[in-house]
C-alpha cells in the first residue's frame, strides 16, 4: 500500500524549548505531565531524546538546555510508542501506539497518517524504527512498513509470518546483506537483494535457537555477530549471538533484560539495576551499578558522557559514582485523582481506589503550579509521606486560603499551610476511620467536613481551633462508596454517592452536638414531572447565583432551588435547553458528563466521558467553545476532573491520558481595583493578539478613549478581565497615541482609570 502525507504544520508554529515555564497567552495551551518514567534514549544531531511513559523531551548536549515535545506544541497525538532519527536528513521520527508518524526537521512536522488510517488492520502500534539511507524501517504490531524519507511516503509493507501472517515485530536491525527482524513468535530474517520483501516467502524464520518461537525483544549486531534479547519470564531474559551461520546461547539466564547497546564495540546489557558489559565472544569485562538507580531501562555513551533512562527517576547523567537527574518540569504522576484551585495556585494529587474499594498503591505525591512552575511533595522532602499512598481528595479552607487539605484511602488528611507541611490528622490522633477519605469541603466559616469511609460515624468536622465532632447518620454510615461533600452558601450539605446511588444531603441546624434535629433527605436526581434524569451522577457543583448543578449519565441537571431540599414540594431538578446547529435539546443530553467547574463569570466547563470538553454561558443555554482531542491539544476525549485557577484564567484539565490547560479569557473578579493593569502595555506595532484589562471587579463597565476623550471601545467584563481587540468601533486598528482605560463597578460605587500606550 501506497500512503501519503496528509497534512504539514508550519515549523515556526512549534516552540519546544522548555527551559522554564513561561506565561502563556489567552487561547493558548500547555501540557501538564509526568517524565519520570523513562524508557528509550536516542542521540540524533547535538540532542539527546528521552521517551517516556508520558512524553518526549530532548537535552541539549551543548548547552543542557531541555525542550519537551507534545500535542500543545504541534505533535499529532500524545501516546507515543517509539522514536529514530535518519541522518542525512536530520529527521527525528516520533511513532504513535496508533500507528501516525510524525517527522520533525528544519522544514517542520510532516505527518503520514495513512497507518493510522488503515482499516483492516485494528492493532497498528509502531514499536521499533532503524534508518537504512533513505528509508526507514518500521516495527510495528502487524509486520514491518518501509517509509521513504525522500518523497515523504510508505514504499512498501510486509507480512512476514507463515503464510503472510501478521507478527508483532519488536525491533529491527539491518547490516550489509540481511534485515533481521525481532518478533512475538522469534527471529525473522530475509536478504536485502532477494528482491521482492513483500512476499513472505522471501523471509526465513530462525529455528536455530532452543524454542525458536519465543517472543524476542532486541537485536544488536558485535563484530560482525548477532545478538538477540529473549524474554523468558516477566523478570527474566536470555541472549542468543548468530556467529557464522550458526546460533548458541550468550549468556545463560540473566534477569529481565530492558536494552542492548553496541558501545565502543562492547555490549551492553541494560538491566533494572545495572549495566552488564560484555565483549564479542561472550565474556563479562565488567559489572556497573548506580546507586539510585534501580529501575533503568536504556543507556547510552555520547562522548564520553553516560547517560541512563531511568523508570522512576527520568533521565539521568552519570558522573562518578553520582547522578545528575533531567527531565522537564511536570507533576510526579499523569494518575490525578483530583485538582483544585486557588489564589493562582493549583494543587493536584495522585492516586485511585480499586472496584471493590481499595487503594489502588499510588505513591503519596503532591503537586503544586505556582509561578508557571510545579513544586512536588514526596517522600523525599515530605517524610510524613512515606509509606503513605492514593491521595484521592483536595480543598482549601475558604476562611483562611492558605490552608490546604490532601485526603488519603487508608492514610488520613495531609494539612499544609503557606505551602509547607503541617500535619497528618490520621486514626492515631483523630476520629478518623483506617479505609479512607473520601470527600471533604469546607464552610464559610473554615470548618472542614469530611465523610470518613466505612465508619458508624461517617461525618467529621474539623473546626479552625482543631477540635473535632462526629455524627452518625444511618443513610451513610458504614459506606465506602461516598464520593463528595459540598457545603453550601445556604449551609446545607450534599453528598454524592457513587453513581447510580441516592444523593444525600443534610442539615445541622447549629447543633453540632447533637443530630436529633437534623434536616436529611435521600433523593434522586427527578424533574418536575417525577421523570428521573440521568441514572448516575458524577459530580456536583454550586455556581454564584446559587444553582446546583449536576453531572449525569444524560447530561446536565440543575436545581434552582436547592433550599428546598428539606420542604415538601417545589423541588426538583431541570434539564438545560440548547440550540446547536437549529437543532433544540437538552444540555449534552446523550453524553455522561464526568466534571463540572465554574470560570469567574460562572460560565461552566463541563468534561465528558467520551466527547471532550465544552464551555457553556453562564445559564447552561449557549455552547460557547468545544475542545476534542482532534482540535486542541486534548490527549483524550474522556475527562476525569477540571479546575479553573480564579486568578489566572488557567483552566486545567485531567484526562485518561494526562493533563494539559488552556489560557481562559475569564479570570474571578476582585473586590476591588487596587491591582487592576492592562497588558501588554505599550502595545507595539508588531503585536495583534488582545489586549487585557484585568484586576477588575466582576461586571465592570469599561470604557476606552483617546486622550481627547474620544469613545473607541466600551464593554463589559464578564469576570475580573476585559479583552480588546485593539480596534474601535469600526473594526479598524486605532492609531497610535496614549489611551485611558476607564473602569467603574456596577452600581457606579468603585472607579479607576489606567493609561495604556498603544503603537499602531
Amino acid at each position: 500500500m501506497k500512503l501519503r502525507i496528509r497534512y504539514v504544520f508550519s515549523f515556526l508554529l512549534v516552540i519546544f524549548a522548555l527551559s522554564a515555564q513561561s506565561q502563556i497567552k489567552i487561547g493558548e495551551w500547555r501540557e501538564h505531565l509526568p517524565y519520570q518514567k523513562a524508557k528509550r534514549l536516542l542521540v540524533g544531531g547535538e540532542n539527546l531524546y528521552c521517551l517516556t511513559e508520558s512524553g518526549l523531551f530532548s537535552y541539549s548536549l551543548n548547552d543542557n538546555e531541555i525542550a519537551a515535545y507534545s500535542k500543545t506544541k504541534g505533535l499529532s497525538e500524545s501516546e507515543i510508542s517509539a522514536i529514530g532519527w535518519e541522518e542525512s536528513s536530520q529527521s527525528l521520527l516520533v511513532a504513535y501506539a496508533s500507528g501516525n508518524l510524525d517527522v520533525i526537521s528544519d522544514e517542520g512536522i510532516q505527518n503520514i497518517s495513512d497507518i493510522k488510517n488503515f482499516s483492516l488492520i485494528e492493532n497498528k502500534s509502531i514499536n521499533s524504527m532503524t534508518a537504512n539511507g533513505n528509508f526507514v524501517y518500521l516495527g510495528t504490531d502487524f509486520g514491518i512498513v518501509v517509509i521513504n524519507l525522500d518523497k515523504m511516503e510508505v514504499a512498501d509493507t510486509y507480512f512476514i509470518g507463515a503464510g503472510g501472517e501478521k507478527l508483532v515485530v519488536n525491533d529491527i536491525k539491518i547490516n550489509s546483506s540481511a534485515i533481521w527482524a525481532a518478533t512475538d513468535q522469534g527471529i525473522f530474517k530475509a536478504d536485502l537483494f532477494s528482491g521482492n520483501l513483500a512476499d513472505f516467502n522471501n523471509w526465513e524464520q530462525e529455528q536455530g535457537i532452543s524454542e525458536y518461537q519465543r517472543k524476542c525483544e532486541h537485536l544488536q549486531f558485535i563484530d560482525g555477530d548477532v545478538i538477540v534479547s529473549r524474554l523468558v519470564s516477566e523478570t527474566a531474559s536470555e541472549l542468543y549471538r548468530y556467529r557464522n551461520g550458526s546460533w548458541s546461547n550468550f549468556s545463560g539466564s540473566l534477569d529481565r533484560i530492558y536494552s542492548i547497546r553496541n558501545i565502543n564495540n562492547s555490549l551492553w546489557v541494560i538491566q533494572a539495576g545495572k549495566i552488564r558489559i560484555f565483549n564479542s565472544n561472550g565474556i563479562e569485562n565488567e559489572v556497573l551499578e548506580y546507586s539510585g538507580i534501580t529501575e533503568m531501562h536504556d543507556a547510552l555513551v555520547v562522548d564520553g558522557r553516560t547517560f541512563a533512562a531511568d523508570y522512576q527517576k527520568s533521565l539521568q547523567e552519570i558522573i562518578g559514582s553520582r547522578a545528575n537527574q533531567i527531565k522537564p518540569d511536570g507533576p510526579l504522576s499523569r494518575n490525578i485523582s483530583n485538582i483544585f484551585s486557588a489564589a493562582e495556585q493549583t494543587w493536584a494529587v495522585a492516586g485511585g481506589v480499586t472496584a471493590s474499594y481499595d487503594g489502588s498503591a499510588e505513591k503519596a505525591e503532591l503537586f503544586l503550579f505556582k509561578n508557571q512552575e510545579w513544586t512536588n511533595y514526596s517522600k523525599e522532602n515530605t517524610p510524613s509521606f512515606s509509606n503513605k499512598s492514593d491521595l484521592l481528595r483536595l480543598t482549601n479552607n475558604k476562611r483562611d486560603q492558605s490552608l490546604i487539605y490532601a485526603a488519603s484511602w487508608g492514610d488520613g488528611i495531609f494539612v499544609f499551610k503557606d505551602n509547607e507541611y503541617q500535619v497528618n490528622w490520621n486514626f492515631e490522633n483523630s476520629p478518623l476511620g483506617t479505609k479512607g477519605i473520601s470527600g471533604m469541603d469546607s464552610d464559610s466559616d473554615g470548618n472542614l467536613w469530611i465523610l470518613d469511609a466505612n465508619s458508624s460515624a461517617p461525618v467529621k468536622i474539623l473546626s479552625p481551633v482543631g477540635e473535632w465532632t462526629s455524627l452518625s447518620y444511618s443513610t451513610l454510615a458504614n459506606r465506602a462508596d461516598m464520593q463528595k461533600i459540598v457545603c453550601l452558601k445556604n449551609g446545607d450539605k450534599w453528598v454524592l454517592n457513587s453513581p447510580g446511588q441516592a444523593l444525600f444531603a443534610f442539615n445541622e441546624n447549629g447543633t453540632l452536638s447533637n443530630t436529633d434535629d437534623d434536616a436529611l433527605a435521600s433523593f434522586f436526581v427527578r424533574d418536575e414531572n417525577n421523570s428521573s434524569i440521568g441514572s448516575k451522577v458524577y459530580d456536583l457543583i454550586e455556581d454564584e447565583k446559587r444553582n446546583v448543578w449536576l453531572g449525569t449519565s444524560s447530561g446536565v441537571a440543575v436545581y434552582s432551588n436547592p433550599g428546598n431540599i428539606f420542604r415538601t414540594g417545589n423541588f426538583f431538578a431541570y434539564q438545560p435547553i440548547i440550540t446547536i446547529d437549529g437543532s433544540t435539546q437538552f444540555l449534552l443530553g446523550t453524553e455522561s458528563v464526568n466534571a463540572i467547574a465554574l470560570n469567574g463569570a460562572d460560565q461552566k466547563w463541563l468534561g465528558t466521558a467520551n466527547s471532550g470538553v465544552f464551555l457553556i454561558s453562564e445559564n447552561g443555554d449557549e455552547q460557547l467553545v468545544h475542545f476534542t482531542n482532534e482540535n486542541s491539544p486534548l490527549p483524550s476525549n474522556t475527562i476525569q476532573r477540571i479546575s479553573v485557577n480564579p486568578g489566572t484564567g488557567e483552566v486545567f484539565f485531567v484526562t485518561d491520558k494526562g493533563m494539559v490547560s488552556y489560557k481562559g479569557a475569564v479570570t474571578a473578579g476582585t473586590e476591588s481595583y487596587n491591582n487592576l493593569y492592562v497588558y501588554p502595555n505599550p502595545v507595539r506595532e508588531t503585536y495583534h493578539g488582545d489586549v487585557v484589562v484585568s484586576g477588575l471587579i466582576a461586571e465592570s463597565t469599561v470604557k476606552i478613549t483617546d486622550i481627547s476623550g474620544n469613545l473607541v471601545m466600551e464593554g463589559k467584563s464578564g469576570g475580573g478581565q476585559f479583552i480588546w481587540d485593539g480596534k474601535n468601533f469600526n473594526g479598524s486598528r486605532v492609531h497610535t497615541g496614549v489611551y485611558l482605560i476607564f473602569c467603574s463597578n456596577s452600581d457606579g460605587s468603585k472607579s479607576k482609570v489606567i493609561k495604556l500606550l498603544f503603537i499602531h
